[in-house]
Order: structure tokens, then C-alpha cells, then sequence
């Protein structure tokens, strides 16, 4: 994964601002195709965004552009994020919090304040795996 130090991370705040502002920003994610129907809003689609990017690098990579992924233990994030910045973006951010964190304050705080492209129910389907307590195949 690399130094992750130098990543730029923002919160959830900062990804209000850029649904509002789409001019400004470019939001695109890293969720398998199978879970692509529920996104934060603006967010481009999956199968535009390689034509996006191609359009971008040959106008301006100071776009700033946004990644998020399903939870805060989402590596693809931090794939694509090493992937962008390779090409030469310079202002490129992660939302660590991804759908899940998203998803949460929806439920707490309305659609309004944390819009999605669609309603989702299943909420869970976005956490993280968890590492304590996991029964594991023993000898015996």
C-alpha cells in the first residue's frame, strides 16, 4: 500500500461540498460493478470514468478528484489513488469514511445533508470485515 502518510484525506463535510459543486470536483469510486445502483451523489459512473480521466489528463490534471470506496478499509482506494496520482494528478483526495460512513449519517441525518443516487436498506453490506474473534479451522 505504501506511505499513506501522504495522502490526502477528507471528511465528510468536505465530500458535502463537492456533491454541491460538481463543476468543481470529480467524485468516482471504487465499489465492485455489483454495487453500483447506490452511490453518493454526482458520483460519475463506472463505465465513464476511464473516458473521463483520458478527457481530464489532456486538459488539466489540477482537477481535483475525489475517491472514495465502501468503508475506511477499502485498499482499492488507496489503489486508485497511487493510480492517479501516477498519471499526474495533483489534487487528488480520499473520503475514507466511503459508503458505509455515508450511508450511517443518511440514517441519522436525512438524505438532504448526505444524498445517494438511491435508497439502500442494507446498510451492513458496507462495513468492514472484522479481524477479532474470527473463528478460524483448528487441527483436532
Amino acid at each position: 500500500m505504501g506511505n499513506t502518510s501522504s495522502i490526502r484525506k477528507i471528511n465528510c463535510e468536505d465530500m458535502q461540498k463537492a456533491c454541491k459543486n460538481m463543476n468543481n470536483y470529480i467524485i468516482i469510486n471504487t465499489l465492485d460493478q455489483s454495487m453500483q445502483q447506490c452511490l453518493i451523489l454526482n458520483t460519475i459512473k463506472i463505465e465513464n470514468e476511464e473516458a473521463l480521466i483520458n478527457s481530464i489528463i489532456k486538459k488539466s490534471k489540477n482537477k481535483n478528484i475525489i475517491i472514495y470506496g465502501r468503508n475506511c478499509n477499502d485498499d482499492n482506494v488507496y489503489k486508485k489513488y497511487q493510480q492517479l496520482v501516477s498519471l499526474g494528478f495533483t489534487n487528488v483526495y480520499v473520503y475514507v469514511g466511503g459508503m458505509f460512513e455515508w450511508l450511517l449519517l443518511q440514517d441519522v441525518y436525512g438524505n438532504d445533508l448526505f444524498p445517494t443516487t438511491s435508497n439502500e436498506l442494507d446498510i451492513l453490506k458496507y462495513k468492514s470485515h472484522r479481524i477479532f474473534d474470527v473463528q478460524y479451522i483448528q487441527n483436532g
